[in-house]
């Protein structure tokens, strides 16, 4: 019977052919794989959100394609192999999971982040780094709505959280009443300083708002991809009248609602 083993060498094999006798493959290089390696990625989100598992496989094929074909790359520059990037990660989880591998002790979920968390510090010391805090090294590239999310719940593990969504509820009509305060203002003062601080504290309400998703278990990007969703297929049937004849904001607005009310 063929191992999995086996199919992954063959198949990083597969890709070092495609690097030496294909067009499109020999002109690529690690920084030109980046756009492509996120695509993958999204891919694959959009797989799991319509709960197509079998096109979920396909994606993870592909995002593997995109990971063995950045370490031929870097094999071909002498910088590292696959077998490194997999001894790297199968080391690591080793490490941090003393209470799975070793003799350490977890019993909730808390206790690992903390343990993750700690071992990381280390780990940075050891290399002759220092460890930044829990929060640095959540990618700044990532989409902000997935990097708030991201940012709050690694807070959270320590306990720096409300303990009711009130809180976060309450935190939310905060932020919207400074933003109030700030439209309210003539529009002379918000083209000098008031601007600046708009946009500061809509980011704030934005924040807020994602915190509040948390505590509902609410996944943030899900949630907005499902409005974006929703008003394109509103809007279409809008854009269907709109190709008949001129609507006035009136009239597009009456028409907003009777599709609302007919969704419902």
């Amino acid at each position: 019977m063929e191992t999995a083993g086996k199919r992954f060498e063959e198949f990083v094999d597969i890709v070092r052919k495609l690097r030496r006798e294909c067009p499109w493959d020999r002109e690529q290089t690690i920084e030109s794989l980046k756009p492509y390696l996120v695509e993958e990625v999204y891919e694959a989100i959009e797989a799991i959100n319509d709960k197509e598992y079998g096109r979920l496989a396909e994606e993870l094929g592909d995002m593997l394609l995109h990971i063995v074909m950045l370490s031929v790359f870097a094999e071909e520059k002498k910088r590292f192999e696959i077998k490194d990037v997999i001894n790297s990660i199968a080391a690591k989880m080793v490490r941090r999971h003393p209470h799975v591998f070793a003799r350490g002790k977890a019993r909730t979920k808390e206790a690992v982040w903390l343990k993750w968390e700690k071992i990381k510090g280390e780990e940075k010391k050891a290399a002759g780094g220092k460890h930044k805090g829990m929060l640095s090294s959540i990618p700044q590239s990532l989409p902000a709505l997935y990097r708030a999310d991201k940012v709050q719940r690694r807070a959270a593990r320590v306990g720096f959280d409300w303990d009711e969504v009130a809180g976060a509820w309450e935190k939310v009509h905060e932020e919207l009443d400074e933003v109030h305060e700030l439209l309210g203002k003539k529009a002379e003062s918000r083209k000098q300083n008031t601007e600046r601080r708009l946009k500061e504290e809509i980011g704030d309400l934005l924040f807020s708002i994602v915190n509040v998703a948390r505590k509902l278990d609410i996944d943030s990007e899900d949630a907005l991809q499902l409005a974006n969703a929703k008003f394109m297929r509103r809007f279409s049937k809008i854009e269907e009248k709109l190709e008949k004849k001129k609507l006035t904001i009136a009239e597009m607005d009456t028409l907003w609602n009777k599709i609302k009310a007919a969704e419902k």
